[in-house]
């Protein structure tokens, strides 16, 4: 398990840097289209019809 962990976090680590290492411009485009995305799960009519979990 401690090697599929490792390598887990590894691409976790890569994925970091590799986010890191773009221009502004680039993750403000990343930023809109994750924005765009929730947007459209949240006007969603299958999101509407699940009811709420009662506690």
């Amino acid at each position: 398990m401690s090697e599929l962990r490792d390598k887990i976090l590894a691409g976790k680590r890569e994925s970091r840097k590799r986010l890191a290492a773009l221009p502004f411009a680039e993750k403000l485009v990343l930023v809109e289209k994750m924005r765009d995305r929730s947007l459209l799960i949240a006007s969603s009519s299958l999101r509407r019809q699940q009811k709420p979990r009662s506690r």
